[in-house]
């Protein structure tokens, strides 16, 4: 049996820096093994010890530059609950809204400059060339509504720089951070959400003007469903569900309280958790097994075995606020203690952590992003639209001028639970998540106006600084469920945890060597570029790793056996 050992160190196209290593059965031409790496330390956990509880907010927001509002409002939710401090119902909202709009920014930005350059025409027609090919006069379905006839034409609208699509992106991701900005003051990185609500006041001119922003942005959403569903119809078609396949393990935290639920008390996070517009749940071979937010965060683990710190002596939190017994390697009784050795994919080989989800006794690898948020929504029957098989949502009509009818109309979409995990799943639940939280942020939009008339403005409440307590923030970013953790002792931070979508996708191999979800992605997917080995580039692994959207590198050095390339298809 031959094999080739390909190495993308870092990968392009993401922010931070992160590797894969892949080892490949050349005669059968699929991954036999994966190895994934981060290679840079930032210790944010550990710069908050010792500081005032609100400062977290500000801080935890510089870990990302593309999502820093999730952070922003997971970090003040953990921040409500340890200080004690629920926001009105206009401040939900608001947060809700800033959150939406980074969603339309960043999951437009995935699909075009991220991810989708993967799929334009000089990627295809230089790796795939009969696809690109069969392209060429390959019907697109919707081709009368989004406006292009072929496959092909599509793809080469993707190309960066050049292709209109790729163009068109850039300006709707403008018009989405404009709707942010006016909510938080600035961006990146939030002005204006603190403990207790948001330093934000909508007038209802100000409302308007936001509302016909969003607006703006419809057409072009609607548009791009019905494209994405024209390209993923063609590589579906092409043999592509294989890439990418690992089991339907997933975790969402869910996402868009609501704004007379939401209390912020852990007591009742359960149930004002229930009451989200994006479920939260977690998948088990394909079966939704829990809603409960308290069971989602006190099944969370943390594992270093193979990672570039010291274990730690298991914490001081034995219990959570009810009773619930807490591990010694949950999030409030982690501690972070870097430790860089040598790499040795043996043994320690990451600087990213071992994210793991333990329920009744057993410890599952679950993967967390847009394709976690729609399954459970889809599964949970908890909002309006949701079957239990499928999630239904309309987008409302608009009149911009210039648009196609068809785009200008009312549009039902319906989301259908898919039988397997993979890349193209991933792509299809982003594109359509884009699309149901627009429908969300436009019923938040009109909630807005109905409080401000009715004059319920109050968009703050003041915190208390307890001697201890213990806060938790669960939310939905881009890339997935990001989580924060506080231990407040004496008024300030003793304790502060944050575990990434991305360190949970891209997790190295834990204490028992149970693959983390980026590994367990590649592990069997297809070399379907074209030539033999010697020419093979790693297009479909990292395919693979960005339809999981990770954070973490830009500016690659890839290895192929005794050579080394300083570049991976310039595009």
């Amino acid at each position: 049996m031959g094999e080739k050992i390909i190495f993308i160190e870092p990968i392009t196209r993401i922010e931070g820096h992160l590797g894969v290593r892949v080892t490949i059965d050349t005669e059968k031409r699929v991954v036999k093994d994966a190895h994934s790496t981060g290679v840079m330390f930032r210790g944010f956990e550990k710069i908050m010890e010792g500081r005032d509880p609100p400062d977290a907010i500000w801080i935890s927001q510089r870990i990302c530059g593309v999502c820093p509002t999730p952070h922003a409002v997971a970090s003040a939710e953990a921040l409500d609950m340890a200080l004690r401090a629920p926001p009105p119902p206009l401040a939900v909202l608001l947060r809700n809204l800033a959150d939406s709009f980074e969603i339309l920014y960043d999951h437009t930005l995935h699909w075009f400059q991220l991810a989708g350059p993967d799929y334009s025409a000089p990627i295809v027609g230089k790796r795939y060339s009969s696809w690109y090919e069969e392209a060429k006069t390959w019907k697109a379905e919707h081709g009368d509504i989004h406006g292009f006839s072929t496959i092909a034409d599509i793809m080469r609208e993707m190309a960066p720089l050049s292709g209109k699509l790729w163009l068109e992106s850039i300006a709707h991701q403008r018009t989405a951070k404009e709707c942010l900005t006016m909510i938080s003051g600035k961006y990146p990185h939030l002005a204006t959400v603190v403990p207790g609500g948001i330093t934000y006041s909508p007038t209802i001119g100000r409302a308007q003007e936001l509302i016909f922003r969003y607006l703006r942005l419809i057409p072009w959403i609607k548009r791009m469903v019905y494209m994405a569903e024209d390209l993923l119809g063609f590589l579906t078609a092409h043999g592509y569900e294989k890439v990418g396949a690992r089991p339907a393990n997933l975790i969402s935290y869910g996402a868009a309280d609501h704004p007379e639920h939401y209390d912020a008390k852990y007591e009742n996070m359960d149930e004002w958790g229930l009451k989200r517009e994006v479920t939260p749940g977690v998948v088990i071979g394909g079966k939704l097994v829990t809603n409960k937010l308290t069971e989602i965060h006190l099944g969370i683990r943390e594992f270093v075995a193979h990672s570039f710190y010291e274990e730690w002596d298991g914490g001081d939190i034995g219990e959570d606020p009810l009773g619930n017994k807490v591990a010694p390697n949950h999030p409030w009784n982690k501690e972070t203690k870097p430790r860089p050795v040598k790499l040795d994919w043996s043994s320690r080989y990451s600087w990213v952590t071992s994210p793991r989800w333990v329920y009744r006794g057993k410890v599952h690898v679950v993967e967390a992003g847009p394709l976690a948020r729609m399954w459970v929504t889809a599964a949970s029957r908890l909002v309006e639209g949701s079957t239990g098989k499928s999630l239904r949502f309309s987008l409302p009509k608009t009149s911009i001028p210039d648009v196609a009818e068809d785009l200008n109309k009312e549009v039902e979409f319906e989301w259908h639970i898919p039988k397997a995990v993979n890349v193209v799943e991933r792509l299809r639940a982003r594109i359509y998540y884009l699309a149901y939280i627009a429908h969300v942020a436009f019923n938040e939009l009109l909630k807005v106006l109905d409080y401000i008339k009715k004059g319920k403005t109050k968009v703050f409440n003041r915190f208390e600084r307890p001697k201890f307590s213990l806060g938790v923030g669960l939310t939905e970013a881009g890339r997935g469920a990001p989580g924060h953790w506080v231990v407040v002792r004496d008024g300030r931070i003793s304790r502060y945890q944050v575990i990434t979508p991305s360190n949970i996708n891209a997790s190295p191999r834990d204490n028992e060597g149970r693959m983390g979800p980026y590994e367990e992605s590649l592990v069997g997917t297809p070399i379907l570029e074209d030539g033999g080995p010697e020419s093979w580039e790693g297009v479909d692994i990292v395919r693979t790793i960005r339809s999981m959207d990770p954070c973490l590198a830009c500016g690659v050095t890839m290895y192929i056996g005794d050579r080394r390339l300083d570049r991976l298809l310039r595009v």
